[in-house]
């Protein structure tokens, strides 16, 4: 850790003159807000201070609130998603007005695309100078409505009652709806106004219970799963929700797990019945076509996922989600099961046993020996779990991971490396690299949910660095990799200064195929000469080690010891891998 002041920047313990608790006794909108935040569990926020935004600042270290300043806005968006994946809360990012909130919004969209749970909180021109052109500092036409196009809900309030209130709906919305980022606008003149609100205005509310589906629904799904023979489950991000419930389930109908890259771990991935989150797979197409029943909890199917694919089983598809609009995406259901898949799971997996137990007792009672008892037609066999066959698995999945090599063989080759030297309890992340997408996707065997930390439908580059930091702040006693390619390091670069003042353990492999590698086969491939595609690179080394971060140099026959000794490394460092 620095030993600064993490706040002013100044060093531990010192004393600054016009210290806050003394100068400004009020307690302001702003103190409301995140003291709102705080009640919810929010000890971390992202962000740069702004001369607009000083009022969010004044209260933090009362309240215990860390604030964490990163290099950019963008780093800091990209940092709160990373730490809210891994904590399992909104990320919070406080920007100033104007050009800080502006560029923050690339990780806004990250977490609009990808579902994830953001609360961005900037300053606004005071009330009556909405729309005012007159030059005044950060001035921008109409901040709240681009936000809006981008986000969940973007809105610019009146008091600190509203803005503590859109905190509370915002909390309940994420946990019983689709969750999206939303933004709030605080008019400067009312962030430093005493707050209109008491003290117990402020204080969490209770959450309730997560939305059931409507008997008639799981019943249905009961039926269809039931009489299967070779169902499958497709677990996307609505699907963590239900935890270790989705592996009981999948053992109980003895079904193969195949996730997206936000569902990745849903079940364990060395599980013998988890064929990981490589639906891009023209091996996992057809294996899922193969199947006559197709199970899709908390995913809309996603064309980034499928890469063009079709997935169609032979037999029926039940989907559960959340979200009516996002279960009708894509795919086509035959049974619609709508609600929370933390509440649907063990709703299936209760009418699964009490079907197989009823079928038990009738084969019992009539003398029938096994687990299979019925008229004989489809609809009225009832399955218990002994009669299930366990899957055998392993030429489907070496089929897969053959296929994964083929697309990239050096990129396979130097991930699996890399997943044989890195702890089981590891968090990867990556963004919209090649050797992400292509490699850490299939060869990275995810133990639990949010291991990897991607984002498989905004694909953008400059993720990974600053979602490391975040993760690693979210969870200090996990080891922390990011494995990205030098394209997309160049983009967050300066948020290795951010992970140093920090003093965060963190390895950074960059993965070095001198630029933008698949858009220059991109235009390989429609006869377009590469133009603009080739980057001249960095002495990536000494760069790192300009920042204060450890640098070393590796190759594919020395990139085993090297990632172990960065590991092994205190603080950041980064390893070059030219490719």
């Amino acid at each position: 850790m620095s030993n600064e002041n993490t706040v002013t920047g100044a060093p531990a313990g010192s004393e600054n003159p016009a210290d806050p608790a003394s100068s400004y006794p009020e307690r302001t909108t702003a103190r409301a807000v995140l003291e709102t935040l705080r009640g919810y569990g929010i000890d971390t926020v992202f962000g740069i201070p702004g001369t607009h935004s000083l009022e969010f600042y004044r209260p933090l270290r009362e309240l215990g609130i860390r604030p964490i300043t990163t290099r950019h806005e963008q780093g800091a968006s990209y940092g709160a998603d990373g730490w809210s994946q891994v904590r399992g809360l909104p990320g919070v990012v406080i920007t100033t007005s104007g050009p800080g909130l502006l560029n923050s919004l690339s990780g806004a969209a990250t977490a609009y695309a990808e579902s994830r749970p953001m609360i961005l909180l900037s300053p606004g021109r005071p009330v009556g100078h909405d729309f005012r052109d007159i030059g005044s500092l950060h001035e921008t036409k109409n901040p709240s409505a681009a936000v809006n196009a981008i986000v969940g809900v973007s809105r610019r309030v009146t008091s600190a009652a509203e803005a503590v209130t859109m905190i509370h709906d915002a909390m309940r919305d994420f946990a019983h709806s689709r969750p999206r980022p939303i933004h709030i606008e605080i008019p400067l003149d009312i962030l430093e106004a005493p707050a209109d609100v008491p003290e117990s205005a402020t204080a969490p509310r209770p959450l309730g219970e997560p939305a059931p589906a409507p008997e008639a629904d799981v019943a249905a799904a009961v039926e269809a799963l039931a009489a299967s023979e070779r169902p499958v489950i497709l677990a996307g991000g609505g699907s963590l929700a239900a935890g270790s419930h989705l592996l009981e389930l999948a053992e109980l109908l003895e079904a193969p797990v195949i996730t997206t890259t936000n569902g990745k771990g849903a079940i364990p991935e060395k599980h013998r019945l988890s064929l990981g989150a490589d639906l891009r797979l023209s091996t996992a197409h057809e294996f899922l076509r193969s199947r006559d029943a197709l199970l899709v909890i908390g995913s809309k199917v996603g064309e980034a996922e499928l890469w063009g694919g079709d997935i169609t089983p032979q037999g029926p598809v039940v989907r559960v989600d959340i979200m009516r609009d996002q279960m009708l995406c894509n795919l086509t259901p035959d049974v619609e099961v709508p609600g929370n898949s933390a509440a649907v799971v063990p709703q299936l997996l209760a009418g699964l046993r009490a079907r197989a137990d009823a079928a038990d007792s009738s084969a019992a009672g009539s003398g029938v020996s096994g687990d299979v008892a019925g008229s004989g037609a489809a609809g009225d066999v009832a399955v218990g779990p002994s009669a299930r066959t366990a899957p055998d698995l392993r030429e489907v999945f070496d089929a897969m991971d053959e296929e994964g090599r083929t697309w990239a063989p050096e990129l396979a080759a130097l991930n699996e490396t890399i997943m044989d030297v890195v702890p089981d309890d590891t968090i990867l992340a990556g963004d919209s690299s090649q050797v992400t997408y292509m490699g850490s996707t299939t060869f990275f065997r995810a133990p639990v949910p949010h291991s990897l930390l991607y984002m498989g439908t905004y694909a953008t580059l400059g993720y990974g660095l600053p979602a490391a930091i975040g993760a690693k702040l979210a969870a200090p006693e996990r080891p922390v990799v990011c494995l990205v390619g030098d394209g997309a390091l160049m983009f967050s670069v300066q948020e290795l200064m951010t992970a140093v003042e920090l003093g965060l353990d963190l390895p950074v492999i960059c993965v070095d195929n001198g630029g933008y590698g698949e858009i220059r086969q991109n235009m390989v491939d429609r006869s377009i000469q590469p133009l603009g595609v080739d980057l001249v690179q960095p002495d990536w080394v000494r760069l790192a080690e300009g920042f204060g971060a450890t640098g070393f140099r590796a190759t594919m026959d020395t990139l085993a010891d090297t990632v172990r000794t960065a590991l092994a490394t205190k603080g950041p460092s980064l390893v070059h891998l030219k490719i």
